[in-house]
């Protein structure tokens, strides 16, 4: 068992490189099975079950609930037909597990296989009849021979179901040369090998950022909310890319992952 003033020492020491982030944070050569590593290797995505039990995602739905009402209040916020949030980091400390959490750091690790940092934490929920998104990677074309670039994770605060506006996504499209065909990614197209994804709130789907991915319409009438925290290379931010605010609570690894 580690001594108190260990554990104190691992609390206080600024942290240099991914490796000792992911180490704080719990994450092992074993945090991710084979078949999901498989998984995001050849299909471009993996859904996780039961990454946040009944109790944790309560508090998530409730604090995001607040950040999107305090959103709402600001002169700023846009009128659409989805409620959405950014930079949740500094806005409750309840959302600290999310991109701390050793199974979401595990994959993205296994896809970036180099250092990285949160790109952005937000929320999400399309109201019913809307949602719909083309289909579109999340960051720019790559060569084949590129390593990859982003990983993008989706917290199901909501189950995902066929009808309300559950994620879309082309299997294996992460490892295509080409990218689609303009009309392809209009919004009403559907791709031959699309599949929707569905799951249980709790659940985290998680993807290559260069999978062809889309929202798809919420037909129902209830909510579909979801939070995405999105890691990106460290060595791949683009020029104008702010970091979250890293709050003063922070322990040195997530104030690593966010970029501080």
């Amino acid at each position: 068992m580690e001594s108190a003033e260990r554990k104190q020492a691992i609390n206080t020491a600024a942290v240099s490189d991914i490796e000792e982030a992911l180490s704080q944070c719990g994450v092992t050569g074993s945090t991710l099975g084979v078949a999901e590593k498989e998984a995001l290797d050849k299909m471009g995505y993996v859904m996780l079950p039961n990454v946040w039990d009944a109790s944790s995602t309560e508090r998530l739905r409730e604090a995001l609930e607040t950040a999107i009402r305090q959103e709402q209040q600001t002169d700023s916020a846009p009128q659409t037909g989805t409620r959405q949030v950014a930079k949740l980091a500094s806005r409750n400390a309840v959302f600290d597990g999310i991109y701390t959490n050793p199974r979401l750091l595990a994959a993205a690790y296994h896809v970036l296989a180099r250092a990285f940092k949160v790109f952005q934490l937000s929320g999400r929920d399309p109201l019913p009849g809307y949602g719909l998104q083309g289909l579109h990677n999340d960051w720019y074309a790559r060569m084949p021979s590129d390593p990859y670039y982003l990983v993008t994770t989706i917290s199901l605060l909501d189950d995902f179901t066929a009808s309300n506006g559950a994620t879309r996504v082309i299997p294996g499209s992460h490892l295509w040369p080409k990218q689609l065909p303009k009309a392809m990614t209009q919004p009403l197209s559907n791709h031959p090998d699309q599949r929707v994804v569905i799951g249980k709130a709790g659940s985290v789907l998680i993807f290559n950022g260069h999978l062809y991915h889309g929202g798809t319409r919420n037909d129902s009438k209830l909510p579909r909310r979801v939070i995405t925290c999105q890691f990106v290379a460290r060595n791949a931010v683009r020029p104008g890319d702010n970091p979250e605010e890293a709050p003063e609570h922070l322990t040195p690894a997530a104030r690593y992952l966010l970029g501080a």
